[in-house]
């Protein structure tokens, strides 16, 4: 047996049998290796059972159910976006070709954008803190 000498570094010396050493980094390595392979095929299992899982339509009473794969909270948010948009193009049209304003309510206005951040703030927020 092969026996090696380590200095501890505070004035003591151990003893370590060197093929005992060899053979327990082998052991891990092979262990290493292993580990490697299962993420491997962990990943490609979930991206096989991802596509076999089957596909749901889209229906509207889906968005009422509890248990549904849809973020209502992005759908409010887009449409109030949608609605914000429709408001300013309108302006934009009236005041260029007729040099009408178009009275739009700063209330209204102020109540979609606010609508529009919080509903996506809310929609980040939560996929935060759920880890999605």
């Amino acid at each position: 047996m092969a026996h090696g000498h380590v200095d501890t570094g505070r004035g003591n010396e151990a003893t370590i049998d060197l093929e005992k050493y060899t053979e327990m980094v082998l052991k891990l390595d092979e262990a290493q290796d292993q580990i490697k392979l299962m993420e491997k095929a962990t990943k490609e299992l979930k991206i096989a059972t991802a596509g076999a899982q089957p596909y749901e339509k889209f229906s509207f009473g889906a968005l009422f159910r509890d248990e549904n794969d849809i973020n209502e909270k992005s759908i409010i948010g887009f449409a109030s976006f949608f609605l914000m948009m429709c408001f300013g193009i309108t302006d934009l049209i009236t005041a260029l070709l007729w040099d009408i304003d178009l009275k739009v309510s700063e209330t209204i206005y102020t109540s979609f954008v606010v609508v529009t951040l919080g509903s996506f703030g809310i929609s980040e927020a939560g996929k935060a803190f759920n880890g999605k």
